[in-house]
């Protein structure tokens, strides 16, 4: 199964999300997403989520709940997309970690109030994640989570 998918977390803290800012050397473009990666050999998705985690942004988190199971667009290599819902653990504050691919690089990280939209940067409002952001707050006010 292996890096056919990708497991994502929703990070959840003072009804805010946090997504990270990345850049793709071999692609050479800049774009918004979910923390998360590829699902590594004998590793289960919530571990991965995990690991993706804190290798990305630092953070300890609890998962809640599984948000979206969607399958792959097929514009890459996964196959399946599983998005949890988390929420950092006390006293695990982000900031920027490593990425194990040479060619991506986290420029930045940002908490985005789910609430206003308003507040979410432009890059956010115009780029394929727009729909992304639009979903969870959608799904995470049916929960009443938000």
């Amino acid at each position: 199964m292996g890096r056919e998918v990708r497991c994502q977390g929703v990070i959840l803290k003072d009804r805010q999300v946090l997504v990270m800012r990345q850049y793709n050397s071999f692609r050479k473009e800049e774009y918004w997403l979910l923390p998360g990666g590829g699902l590594e050999n004998n590793e289960t998705e919530e571990e991965c989520v995990r690991r993706e985690i804190k290798e990305e942004t630092d953070m300890d988190v609890d998962i809640i709940d599984i948000l979206f199971d969607d399958k792959g667009n097929g514009i890459d290599v996964y196959k399946r997309y599983i998005t949890f819902l988390c929420i950092p653990k006390e006293k695990s504050v982000g900031r920027i970690g490593i990425e194990t691919d040479e060619h991506r690089r986290i420029l930045d990280l940002v908490w985005c109030l789910l609430d206003d939209e308003n507040t979410w940067n432009e890059y956010i409002k115009r780029e394929q994640f727009f729909p992304t952001m639009k979903s969870i707050k959608e799904r995470l006010i049916r929960m009443k989570a938000i």
